[in-house]
């Protein structure tokens, strides 16, 4: 059995020894043809192979692949590509070389024609939805992207019409398009989505939807509205105006009216405004921006808080907020625009005489809200000498008890903050609050003297009425140097409920200017009459 299994071997290597190359013949290793060309939608195509030797075989690239990779003397072998869709040919190598033959390696090149152009699938149509009635004036239409076989790039064509014969078109490469021109009211249009690929003069086309615009009124900018009318002689004008506020939004009792109607409620929901309110005129002036929110804010919508740093909404009052800092409750505005649209209404601008310089102008003897459509927290009040102010009021959570302090303390009554921080004034910043005390009338509920008969609030120390009025330091900021009247006020941390003398600065300067004395100097409100109609009710 041994000497079988030893034969049985040597008889298999002499096999291998004379298949691999001829008794006599020199190996040799031939493939053709070395050019193969095929069409974009080709998928198959081969090559021979002449050899006497073990050959193997490497590809260039994976669109085309080959069978077999080796093997050994002759064989043809099959090439399955896959089809061509792009504008381009696209070519690859086949490399068939064996280690019989070193000097035999052999190059098939393979190439495949470029593709034809496909036509892009039609667009499918999202919103409006087919028979919609819509919200808005600008509309924004979104629609599914066309698939192109080819890979290529997109244009799509918005068109617009009211009878399908005219149609209006907007060019662009989103899957979405807003207007910037309004449409006309309570009317039907049709619209639909053209695609191109740019290979070609021709274009898919969507199916045709159609959508109402709404009905509703909407209130042109600059454009003002008689909101509370009081019959007396000499009315105080309230103008309130948003910023931030789109167009959607300025539709008859839409979201600016119902946030100047919020902003007018929470002037007049605190003592004593409450029972003055029938001195007052309120009038809203409708201002349209062209985004939501104000600058470096959260957004109208909270959404922008993590990056309010670089939030730039374009607005009409170009309201701004600090971006350094995320606690700042600093803001600003273009004031010079803000009285401008102030003076929009006849009963501004008939009185508006020498600007601020002049104590009669209606806009020293008023109040300017601007509401600022944003959620950040924040607020301030401008105020001139004369008495123009404009409070800037933004829709955080507590954009009443802030309307309140700013507006209503700050604004109309030019009242001085009762809270602190740290640091004693220097003696240029308690010459600055005389100033503007003995000047021009301000800061009536704060003292840079603690001597009771010095006070201004003297003549309610020891009055049995106010029990709760004395002095008590810590005013202006400032934990020392400067006294207020009473420990807890609306100035001090935005609490519905003003104290006893800011009430009487209020009336008093509420009873001035509706009486005809805005410019009499020596005009002086009763005391006794302050205190006789004066109620302490917190809300």
């Amino acid at each position: 059995m041994k000497t079988r299994f030893v034969s049985i071997i040597m008889t298999l290597f002499v096999s291998l020894v004379i298949f691999s190359c001829a008794k006599g013949e020199d190996p040799f290793l031939q493939a053709g043809p070395s050019r193969i060309e095929i069409a974009a939608d080709a998928t198959s195509a081969s090559f021979a192979i002449k050899s006497n030797v073990q050959w193997s075989i490497s590809s260039s690239d994976t669109w085309a692949s080959i069978s077999p990779t080796s093997g050994a003397g002759d064989a043809t072998i099959n090439i399955t590509a896959q089809t061509q869709m792009t504008h381009s040919s696209r070519s690859m190598t086949f490399t068939v070389k064996s280690k019989d033959v070193p000097d035999g390696t052999i190059t098939i090149t393979l190439t495949q024609k470029e593709a034809p152009n496909v036509l892009p699938t039609a667009p499918v149509l999202s919103s409006p939805a087919n028979g919609a009635t819509i919200e808005s004036l600008l509309p924004t239409f979104v629609w599914q992207a066309s698939q192109d076989a080819n890979g290529d790039a997109i244009t799509y064509t918005l068109k617009l019409s009211k009878d399908q014969q005219q149609w209006s078109s907007y060019n662009t490469r989103e899957l979405t398009y807003t207007l910037s021109t309004k449409q006309e009211m309570g009317t039907t249009y049709y619209w639909k989505v053209e695609a191109t690929d740019g290979m070609s003069t021709d274009v898919v086309e969507s199916e045709v939807f159609s959508y109402t615009t709404p009905s509703i009124t909407y209130h042109a900018n600059g454009t003002f509205k008689d909101y509370e009318i009081n019959t007396n002689t000499n009315p105080i004008n309230i103008v309130l105006m948003g910023d931030g506020f789109i167009m959607e939004d300025l539709a008859e009792g839409g979201a600016y009216d119902k946030a100047m109607e919020a902003a007018a409620d929470a002037f007049f929901n605190i003592e004593p405004y409450r029972s003055y309110r029938e001195k007052f005129n309120v009038y809203f002036v409708y201002a349209e921006s062209q985004h939501r929110g104000a600058m470096y804010g959260h957004g109208h919508d909270g959404s922008h808080q993590a990056d309010f740093a670089s939030f730039r909404p374009n607005t009409v009052f170009s309201s701004e907020f600090d971006a350094t800092s995320a606690n700042s409750t600093a803001t600003k505005c273009n004031y010079e625009k803000v009285f401008e649209y102030a003076l929009k209404v006849p009963a501004m601008a008939s009185g508006v005489g020498n600007g601020l310089g002049d104590l009669s102008s209606t806009l020293n003897n008023s109040v300017t809200i601007v509401v600022i459509n944003d959620k950040r927290y924040a607020g301030t009040c401008s105020m001139w000498s004369g008495g123009a102010c404009i409070g800037m009021c933004p829709m955080s959570r507590a954009f009443e008890p802030t309307l309140r302090h700013e507006v209503g303390g700050h604004g109309f009554a030019k009242l001085g903050d009762e809270y602190t921080y740290t640091g004693a004034p220097s003696q240029q910043e308690i010459a600055d609050i005389q100033n503007w005390q003995n000047n021009y009338g301000f800061y009536k509920n704060v003292s840079t003297t603690n001597v009771p008969a010095m006070v201004p609030w003297s003549m309610f120390i020891g009055d049995s009425k106010y029990p709760e009025v004395g002095i008590y330091e810590g005013a202006m900021t400032y934990p020392t140097g400067v006294w207020r009247s009473e420990e807890i006020s609306c100035m001090v941390d935005n609490r519905s409920y003003f104290n006893g003398p800011s009430r009487y600065a209020i009336v008093s300067r509420i009873m001035k200017l509706s009486t005809g004395n805005a410019t009499n100097a020596t005009y002086k409100y009763s005391y006794e009459d302050f205190k006789a109609q004066d109620k302490k009710t917190q809300i």
